[in-house]
């Protein structure tokens, strides 16, 4: 991540890489499923609001010029017009990131209409097997 800003101020939130040693804790209170750190991709995200994680997100590298949005999630004791605000900033950072690092396109699966929509405000095209993808 060093070819980025490691810290995005907004509204007395900020976006910072997720320390994999010391964090995987609080991670795993908010994740439907326990996650290790070495299932998390290597530019990995947390949003972080009064402390807390309110959300993580990842991007995995790929082969080429495409790359995936990875690990998305959120923690469900922040009111969710605070976890959207979370999500944006992450999806802002990791297409960021995509852009920097000089991938062509990006893209998600997901089931979830909420996550769609929020992709389409960023630019995504979704097809009808809910793959998003966007040219960077």
């Amino acid at each position: 991540m060093d070819r980025l800003v490691d810290l995005i101020q907004r509204d007395n939130m900020n976006v910072r890489i997720l320390n994999k040693k010391t964090e995987m804790d609080k991670v795993n209170k908010f994740v439907p499923f326990e996650v290790k750190a070495s299932d998390l991709p290597g530019h990995t995200y947390a949003a972080i609001y009064k402390d807390e994680i309110v959300a993580i997100a990842g991007l995995r590298l790929m082969e080429g010029e495409v790359c995936f949005i990875d690990s998305m999630a959120s923690n469900q004791n922040f009111e969710s017009t605070v976890r959207h605000e979370a999500l944006d900033l992450l999806t802002k950072t990791i297409l960021d990131l995509a852009k920097s690092l000089g991938f062509k396109k990006i893209f998600a699966t997901t089931r979830e209409e909420c996550i769609i929509k929020r992709a389409e405000r960023h630019g995504f095209k979704t097809s009808k097997e809910k793959i998003i993808l966007r040219a960077l």
